[in-house]
């Protein structure tokens, strides 16, 4: 536990000898300007934001700039921009895949001749598609540290389907990268821990796929009416609302949260639910006591099957992402090495070439990407990072006005640039300290939009004997800090292979939802953004340590040994909000917030997933394609009837 890694000493993931407070009162500059990160081809160090570990995502000295933008402090004394004379085409703000996407898009629709400035406050592009790397003597690691996988392809619309095939990224490859046979092959099943301080005492409890609920938990520290209600819930459960029609059974279950069923219908043993609370935070970023009931039956968890609802068509109460999947029967396989960084890569790839050399789909993957290509003198393109937007102006009043101001902060100095349009790829809760310009209704809309609190961590560790030993790939931790621990996903692209070898390095997987149970799913992430900005990354890396090496000591593991590098990626604003009963009323038939929020004004439009409103990047790139529309005045309507951007 107590050994240090050796190549880090950082302070809140920002290398000790560098800092905000000598870039002046406007902040703005991040680690990845001042650490040596490795050269692309020898020669001067220049950044590379993958390789840099400690905290990463929104570091605190990333936030400096809109956080003063939300105390109301950031114009006491900044004076006014400094205007650079650059003139665009296009200004895109925020450089995450809507972002991008949407420069893209801008290309296709107003030619490829088009010059455009993406401008993101963070200090790599992508977003939540961040790449983690790790250098071992043997070889590069690449991990994900935020948006996972192509989730469901099948469902794409076609602005998501075009942007694919215009990346070069076929989704059916993935099927060869991917490598299904991997668990089954060496006979890996899943963990889950029990701690003591929970549960009394620790126990780890190993078990393989199709076992009955009441063997995996036969020897686990809760009460015995617990394992049996588990038991049922899983692998017999009952009719629960006895006497209802199916229809009053659905109202029932859309007015109430799973937590409150499993409570008050199925009177679930507090050990039970205790035990079940977590289980939806990777799927909606809070547990079971915010998830609706009717959401939770058409997901499939636990305690429904013997209601025997009618299944056949969704109904229109359950969520956006529930009707998006409902018909959907694709494998959870679509996933590059690094995530969703990989349609990122391809992203720029496609907008400024050299900067990530080769054509082919494994290139996204195994090129270098010469970040000092990215914003260069006369390049059509140019993604301008660690420089976030303070204003967005028209210069004269919207319906007139030929041009728009946007001013930002880079390197602690405020600038300004002039754009034809500009595209806001941000999260929607920024909009409204970005202009004046918008009505108090769409602001209201944007504001409603809220974010919830994720952290991907990735821990490079000196190989998976441990895991091999105990015959498991993932560990799911009930009750303690981190959600899970897994072994990364089984993909080899090109030249990048999985470690397939047990004694061979790995890349660990370890994910958090920050929420406060108790409360609405917006107030658990508002709550869940102040418990993740107070905690520390050597906190953060305790609890990493501790969770790994009580689980993982039967088969060998030493924390202090085994650990040789950890990457949180700490996202306070993750998972865009998504509509659901019972906390918004207002769903399906009423005046969705989201349409109001994303309503374009004179030469801006809005894209994010904040828009649609679903936390996946099909989304982020429908949205993108929709504003784009708007700037030409010719809106989608395909990704805007039906389902708030999924087709009927």
């Amino acid at each position: 536990m107590g050994r240090n890694i050796t190549r880090r000493d950082f302070l809140d993931g920002v290398a000790v000898t560098v800092g905000a407070l000598a870039l002046g009162g406007l902040g703005g500059a991040t680690a990845a300007h001042a650490a040596s990160g490795r050269g692309p081809r020898g020669g001067e160090p220049t950044p590379y934001p993958p390789a840099l570990q400690g905290m990463r995502g929104y570091t605190s000295d990333a936030m400096v700039v809109p956080h003063k933008l939300r105390d109301g402090t950031f114009w006491q004394g900044a004076g006014e921009p400094r205007d650079t004379r650059e003139q665009y085409d296009l200004v895109v703000v925020g450089g995450g895949i809507s972002g991008l996407a949407a420069a893209r898009f801008y290309q296709q629709e107003f030619g490829h001749n088009a010059r455009i400035l993406i401008l993101d406050a963070l200090d790599d592009f992508g977003g939540h598609a961040r790449r983690n790397e790790y250098d071992t003597t043997a070889r590069t690691l690449i991990g994900y540290g935020g948006s996972q996988s192509l989730d469901t392809p099948s469902t794409f619309n076609s602005p998501a389907r075009w942007m694919l095939d215009d990346l070069g990224i076929e989704i059916e490859r993935f099927e060869k990268y991917f490598d299904s046979g991997f668990n089954s092959r060496y006979g890996l099943g899943r963990a889950l821990f029990f701690d003591k301080e929970s549960w009394g005492r620790d126990r780890f409890v190993a078990y393989q796929r199709g076992m009955k609920y009441a063997d995996i938990l036969k020897n686990a520290p809760m009460a015995e009416e617990a394992k049996a209600d588990l038991a049922r819930m899983y692998d017999a459960p009952e009719d629960w609302l006895p006497g209802m029609t199916d229809a009053q059974k659905k109202d029932r279950l859309a007015d109430i949260t799973y937590g409150t069923y499993l409570t008050e219908h199925v009177k679930a043993h507090p050990d039970a639910i205790r035990y079940l609370q977590t289980v939806s935070n990777g799927n909606w970023g809070y547990g079971i006591d915010a998830v609706g009931a009717l959401d939770a039956a058409a997901e499939g968890y636990p305690g429904f099957d013997g209601l025997d609802l009618d299944m056949d068509d969704p109904d229109p109460r359950i969520s956006p992402t529930g009707h998006k999947f409902w018909y959907a029967e694709d494998d959870y396989i679509y996933h590059f090495p690094e995530g969703n960084a990989g349609v990122a890569r391809a992203l720029v790839r496609k907008l400024i070439p050299d900067a990530l050399p080769g054509h082919t789909m494994e290139q996204i993957t195994t090129s270098q990407l010469r970040y000092d290509r990215l914003d260069r003198n006369g390049s059509r393109v140019r993604i301008r990072l660690s420089a976030p937007v303070v204003r967005v102006r028209h210069n004269d009043h919207p319906v007139r006005a030929k041009q728009v101001e946007v001013a930002y902060v880079q390197a602690g100095e405020l600038h300004s640039v002039h754009a034809q349009h500009v595209v806001l790829a941000c999260n929607n809760q920024v909009v409204p300290y970005l202009t004046d310009e918008i009505s108090n209704e769409q602001r209201t809309a944007l504001e409603f939009a809220g974010r919830l609190a994720l952290v991907y961590t990735n821990v490079q560790i000196r190989n998976w004997t441990s895991f091999s030993n105990l015959k498991i790939s993932s560990i799911r931790y009930p009750t303690m800090y981190w959600d899970s621990a897994s072994l990364d996903f089984p993909v080899s692209m090109g030249s990048y292979r999985l470690p397939a070898d047990p004694n061979e390095p790995m890349v660990l997987h370890l994910s958090k939802a920050v929420c406060q149970p108790g409360l609405s799913p917006r107030d658990q992430g508002k709550a869940g953004r102040r418990q993740l900005l107070a905690t520390s990354f050597q906190d953060m890396e305790r609890a990493i340590r501790d969770q790994l090496a009580r689980a993982l000591e039967p088969g060998g593991f030493d924390p202090a040994r085994d650990i040789e590098g950890i990457t949180v990626n700490r996202w306070a604003h993750g998972y865009a909000y998504e509509y659901a009963r019972p906390w918004d009323p207002f769903w399906p038939d009423g005046e969705l917030p989201s349409h109001t929020a994303r309503q374009p004004w004179g030469r801006v439009a809005i894209a994010n997933t904040d828009s649609a409103p679903r936390a996946y990047a099909d989304s982020a790139i429908d949205m993108a394609y929709r504003a784009v529309r708007d700037l030409a005045g010719n809106p989608s309507d395909e990704v805007s009837r039906g389902v708030d951007g999924v087709l009927p």
